[in-house]
């Protein structure tokens, strides 16, 4: 992934504490930067990185955890599929995903950097799994779902405070 200069360092950290709810990826636009190097310059109660090796690992997690949110952010189109992860397997060089709403084919080796990040966005709590390419692109990311009252479910906190915990004290 490509490096950030000290004094773009500061420019994204100065933008982050400007803006606390603002969108990532529209902060990464607006100073000509990848997504991933926006998550690097968060603090770390905001956001754990682990390696892209867990892609499997973590994928797997999350298809125990029920509905979700699937996001894949581009400049054009924010699509969002609501849902329960399948189970995945790789072949052919892919991830595979066979379901419905949530399916489709990951090219999970060129995931090198994946991000638990817990923070708000606009003036919800958020928490989510976000997947890097080598480019410092953002893949997809996966947000927990939430109850009947709009509050983060639970149980599904625990799992991904309990995951990351794990995988960010094994690196």
């Amino acid at each position: 992934m490509p490096d950030v200069t000290p004094d773009l360092e500061a420019r994204i950290r100065a933008r982050l504490a400007e803006e606390p709810g603002a969108v990532l990826d529209h902060v990464a636009r607006d100073l000509g930067v990848t997504p991933a190097a926006v998550i690097r310059c968060l603090p770390v109660e905001e956001a754990r990185v682990v390696d892209g090796a867990y892609f499997e690992e973590i994928m797997l997690a999350c298809a125990e955890w029920g509905e979700v949110t699937m996001i894949v952010h581009t400049d054009d189109v924010i699509l969002e599929a609501k849902g329960c992860v399948p189970r995945g397997k790789k072949a052919h060089g892919y991830y595979n995903l066979h379901g419905a709403p949530i399916g489709g084919h990951f090219k999970y080796d060129a995931c090198a950097m994946i991000a638990f990040v817990s923070r708000k966005l606009f003036t919800s709590d958020t928490r989510s799994i976000q997947f890097f390419n080598r480019q410092g692109g953002c893949m997809f990311k996966i947000y927990l779902g939430r109850d009947e009252k709009r509050n983060l479910r639970e149980d599904q906190v625990a799992h991904f405070e309990a995951l990351r915990d794990r995988l960010a004290d094994a690196a």
